[in-house]
């Protein structure tokens, strides 16, 4: 009897410390967009693109670790198919590691930014030189460590072929990517605060050197969710700096939000812009998961080369449908 006991009590001990199995997950949506959009020189451009993305995800456990991954394809209405996630991440509650192909943390969440057409000629620097998803050889790590349930950090780096620049850039050489950023849950507001530096070899001589940093806070206002976020960035060659503010809100299925961006070439006449975006979306029929979204942005910039393009209204009908 004794022997039974023990025998029963040494099976369920193991059973409770087993790997955890769950099964592969597969979800998919598609998205369609057509776009309108003017400028102050030239003519109207009228578009529609769109792509189904297809994901599937997998996760085991043993006890407080876990290993998972993911991969995403999208098949895009010009007939490409790219890959958007692919990766895998291994860990616990404390620690976990990431590779492969991501994004990292947003530091520059602009809600609900389902179309924004900016006036090309004044740069918007967002903090996302090294967040990942570069191009076909690029190699991504990411660890994240939370320190308690209100400090997280996450160390990303990239490197390999970065597809930033594919006229110049010299693809036999490595980059070298860095983006430590921290995250702190301070009651009702979450505030993250980043810094990246990313280097590489141009083909015909010379190097890029780029570094900056952001800050951006995320809280409710009565029912109305709000993102704010400032940025600095700076080209080392160059000496230009780009100083970029964000501040959006979504209420329900209604988004609005204001980007400002200014550019120091350390002359008087230092370009800047201001784009305003809206979206709203409703459902379609009343059938779950289909919806259409209506949106769009107007921008407008000082102090651009004589003529550029200075102001660019765009309009957007978007079609999503999840399954």
């Amino acid at each position: 009897m004794k022997k039974t006991i023990l025998h029963t009590a040494i099976i369920g001990s193991l059973l409770s410390i087993s790997a955890v199995q769950a099964a592969p997950s597969f979800d998919g949506n598609f998205e369609l967009n057509t776009d309108a959009i003017s400028k102050a020189e030239g003519d109207s451009t009228y578009k529609q693109d769109g792509r189904l993305e297809l994901n599937v995800t997998g996760r085991h456990t043993m006890g407080d670790n876990f290993f998972a991954g993911k991969g995403s394809l999208l098949i895009k209405t010009t007939g490409d198919a790219v890959v958007d996630d692919a990766y895998v991440q291994f860990g616990n509650s404390t620690w976990d590691l990431q590779a492969g192909r991501f994004e990292a943390v947003n530091l520059f969440p602009k809600g609900k930014d389902t179309l924004i057409e900016h006036v090309e000629a004044v740069d918007v620097y967002e903090a996302n030189m090294t967040r990942g998803r570069e191009g076909d050889d690029t190699g991504q790590f990411a660890l994240h460590f939370n320190a308690s349930e209100s400090v997280k950090f996450e160390l990303a780096t990239l490197y390999g072929d970065p597809n930033i620049d594919e006229t110049t850039e010299d693809k036999a050489t490595a980059i070298s990517g860095i983006r430590p950023s921290v995250t702190f849950a301070a009651g009702a507001a979450t505030i993250t605060a980043g810094y990246e530096s990313v280097k590489y070899d141009l083909a015909a001589g010379g190097e890029v050197k780029k570094s900056g940093y952001a800050v951006s806070a995320n809280f409710d206002v009565a029912a109305a969710n709000v993102n704010l976020a400032a940025t600095f960035g700076k080209d080392h060659e160059t000496d230009e700096k780009v100083t970029s503010m964000m501040a959006n809100m979504t209420y329900g299925n209604f988004g609005l939000g204001l980007i400002a961006s200014s550019v120091d070439e350390g002359t008087s006449d230092d370009p800047s812009l201001l784009t305003t975006y809206i979206a709203y979306t409703v459902p379609v029929l009343d059938i779950e998961n289909a919806t259409v979204t209506f949106a769009g942005s107007y921008s407008t910039a000082d102090k651009v080369a004589a003529g550029t393009n200075d102001k660019v209204t765009a309009a957007r009908v978007r079609f999503n449908y999840g399954f």
